[in-house]
């Protein structure tokens, strides 16, 4: 950086420092994440991250991983003039399976890109009921999915050190991980491995053509009384069988997956296969009924969710006494609560649907020697049954639950140079700062939270317990701005005033001076200045984390030029202020100087000679208005 002044003209230069290529990272939504569509086959995607640079806005685009899988979005407008070294922003997609590409632009170039492959739109399954629902114990696996868009999260709600299942009331879900349901994934929260499931969501996939997502709360040798009884998040149960429960269980790995994932991602129905150990105990449809009714109606006062859709299984099949019977009485209270024995509201629930007929599946090609659980080639027609039940009229009639929006974090600077100052949004009723691995471990709880360098996450919570994460937020090494004007800010009136300033995190420029003198550009010019843009300029920069920095320079305007020394008329150093006269200044030659204008022809208002020289060479020619 450095100043010259030359014919009346001050110069002060800038240098700018940005990186021409820098970090642009997309943190919502991750990879595999699938979002419930609606029954327009749409939904409002939400897309943010983090950045270091200046941007006026934001774009992406949505490409079908594989041609047909999807509507492609062609670049749209995300966010403009984003701030905080945070973007937010959502679009209105289709079903499909896609590629996510965002890019950054300044000034109508792109000088960054970041994407995230495999981004879902399409169906939220959550699985509930006992052994035939989830597998587990001994009972061999099903195959996991072949297609590439059946997606779960891998975690089972147990102690590994003590191989024990934890309590609804300390049980903890990490941040979620979206993975593809390989055979051995266990399927959150609380499922074995994919069971039946993986090749239930290939065909799904395949037939709608929308990727599927898998939660699973089931839970093997568990009663119908044991789910109600474990409504209240320290509900106790106990097993037929003498087992005691964990509190809360086997309802609260219902609760959790609701009020955790269906927030987060959408939801379009639990898939409830359950009724074989009812058959056992002979539980009466009176009893069957009223427990399910229960059970599903707490499933919505829970969440908050009226219209939660069930689909129920039809199914009692059980081995007792070595004999494989049915049971009757369980069959007609699940049709009772269906609607498929009448309209009595006594009996119905709205918006439960009739799942798949499994008894009839029986017999060593479904089943195991007990001829209660599917094995094998039973699995896939477990599968197809499921399938079978995802009809176009269940997904016109059903009422999907869309994703819930990811809380926006408003960010504004400091208070110190490695913070940031983030704001969670109002309208939840707790909130809590996490760091970017640990979804428990509570930095702060306040509303406003100053955050040192380092990667978090916001978590909040409304007034039914449904939570929801916020995108990844970033605060870097160094969030302050920097700024500095610079120069020889003496000007000859009637000249022209140019001030230039340096920063090397500046995104935006505001000027302020003399004379209600404004401008947002990095260099400013004044031509033919006078006497009353004397002053103070002042330049605020903005730098891309919303940080500030001022700098300022005082300007003087001189009406009369004395001669500092002998020397050549157009060289600045000649005179006292380091610039050059014009048609607008005084000029006094002061005693002993002699001033020399050679070849040129040069302007004045008015001359004076203190007992100085004028020599004119070459032809050299002064002009003055006296």
């Amino acid at each position: 950086m450095f100043a010259r002044v030359a014919g009346g003209f001050l110069i002060v230069f800038t240098l700018t420092i940005t990186q021409a290529f820098a970090q642009l990272t997309i943190t919502f939504p991750t990879t595999r994440a699938v979002f419930q569509r609606n029954n327009s086959n749409q939904t409002t995607l939400y897309m943010a991250g983090t950045f270091d640079i200046c941007l006026d806005r934001i774009e992406a685009r949505l490409t079908p991983r594989v041609a047909g899988q999807g509507t492609a979005l062609n670049w749209t407008t995300l966010q403009t003039n984003p701030v905080g070294g945070q973007f937010y922003g959502s679009v209105v997609a289709f079903g499909g399976w896609y590629d996510l590409e965002i890019r950054g632009i300044r000034n109508e170039s792109v000088v960054a890109t970041h994407s995230v492959e495999r981004i879902g739109i399409g169906e939220v399954f959550v699985i509930a009921g006992q052994s035939n629902a989830t597998g587990g114990g001994d009972l061999p696996n099903g195959p996991g999915a072949a297609d590439d868009r059946v997606s779960s999260i891998n975690f089972q709600n147990i102690n590994l050190e003590t191989n024990t299942v934890i309590p609804y009331p300390q049980a903890q879900l990490p941040c979620p991980e979206f993975v593809h349901l390989d055979a051995n994934v266990k399927t959150a929260p609380f499922g074995n491995y994919a069971w039946c499931w993986g090749a239930f969501g290939d065909l799904v996939a395949a037939r709608l053509n929308v990727p599927v997502l898998i939660f699973n709360a089931g839970w093997s040798g568990t009663s119908l009384f044991n789910w109600r009884e474990s409504i209240p998040t320290n509900g106790q149960t106990n097993s037929n069988f003498g087992f005691p429960f964990p509190t809360g269980l086997p309802f609260g790995h219902l609760r959790l997956a609701l009020n955790n994932y269906v927030a987060q991602q959408g939801y379009r129905a639990v898939l409830w296969h359950q009724g074989e150990l009812d058959n056992f105990y002979e539980t009466s449809r009176e009893s069957y009924r009223s427990d399910l009714r229960q059970i599903i109606e707490a499933s919505r006062s829970l969440s908050g969710k009226p219209n939660l859709a069930w689909m129920v299984a039809r199914v009692s099949r059980m081995t007792k006494n070595g004999v494989s019977r049915l049971w009757q009485p369980v069959i007609d209270a699940q049709n009772d609560v269906i609607g498929n024995n009448g309209n009595d509201p006594a009996l119905v629930l709205p918006q439960v649907f009739s799942g798949p007929e499994t008894d009839v599946l029986e017999g060593p090609a479904f089943r195991q020697a007990d001829n209660i659980h599917f094995t094998g080639s039973g699995l896939i027609s477990l599968a197809q049954a499921w399938d079978g039940s995802i009809t176009e009229s269940f997904l016109s009639s059903s009422s999907p639950y869309l994703p819930t929006a990811p809380p926006q974090v408003a960010v504004a600077c400091g208070p110190a140079t490695n913070q940031l100052t983030f704001q969670a949004p109002g309208g939840w009723v707790a909130q809590q700062w996490l760091p970017q691995n640990d979804c428990h471990q509570v930095l702060d709880q306040n509303q406003s939270w100053a955050a040192s360098t380092g990667v978090y996450r916001l978590k909040v919570r409304d007034n039914f317990d449904n939570v929801v994460l916020s995108p990844l937020l970033k605060v870097p090494s160094q969030t302050n701005a920097d700024v500095s004007a610079y120069g020889n800010t003496t000007v000859s009136q009637g000249g022209t005033l140019t001030i230039l300033s340096s920063s090397a995190t500046a995104c935006s420029y505001s000027w302020t001076g003399p004379a209600g003198f404004a401008s947002t550009n990095p260099t400013v010019f004044i031509s033919n200045t006078q006497s009353s843009q004397a002053g103070t300029y002042t330049v605020s920069v903005t730098n891309p984390y919303g940080c500030q920095a001022v700098s300022s320079v005082l300007v003087s305007v001189v009406s009369t030029l004395e001669s500092a020394s002998s020397g050549n008329w157009n060289e600045p150093s000649t005179w006292t202020c380091n610039c050059l006269p014009n048609a607008s200044t005084c000029v006094k030659i002061n005693a002993g100087h002699s001033i020399t204008i050679n070849g040129a022809t040069v302007q004045a208002k008015s001359v004076t000679l203190e007992a100085g020289n004028l020599i004119f060479e070459n032809g050299g020619v002064l002009s003055t208005n006296n």
